[in-house]
């Protein structure tokens, strides 16, 4: 399993970086117990567009899938291994850093109704433009943010 993980490379801006980046926000920096291989981190960055917080998320969901398969282990008190807290866990990951890609996006920006508050400016709406079937004259006016 080829994995490889260099805590003075986090960035965004090179593909090392972002290799190193995604593997510091799903956790998985200890080579002695890997849970994904560079290829899988490199596959899942091609697949988010080079964002590491929704590479993280989707290589969460990935090693979340993989201790749902496994069952919970119990030697009568002597040894215990429970994969599907694994599991939760992991999906709890996954969910939080989509919520983490929401926010620290590039394309943050606030909107209402579709539109986008940057670029209304002088746009022209009409009164009555939705009605079915249109009532009389419409009137326009001007949106100025």
């Amino acid at each position: 399993m080829s994995f490889s993980y260099d805590d003075t490379d986090l960035n965004t801006t090179t593909a090392s970086g972002r290799l190193n980046s995604t593997r510091l926000l799903l956790g998985d920096t200890n080579s002695l117990e890997p849970q994904v291989q560079d290829s899988e981190v490199v596959f899942s960055l091609a697949q988010n567009s080079d964002n590491v917080y929704l590479s993280a998320a989707w290589l969460a969901r990935v090693v979340s899938m993989k201790y749902a398969r496994e069952v919970d282990i119990d030697l009568d008190g002597i040894l215990s291994v429970s994969n599907s807290q694994l599991s939760k866990a992991y999906s709890d990951l996954a969910e939080d850093l989509e919520y983490q890609a929401k926010v620290t996006g590039v394309n943050l920006g606030v909107s209402a109704g579709g539109l986008p508050r940057v670029g209304t400016e002088n746009s022209l709406f009409k009164i009555g433009q939705f009605w079915n079937p249109p009532k009389g004259e419409e009137e326009t006016i001007s949106y100025e943010g």
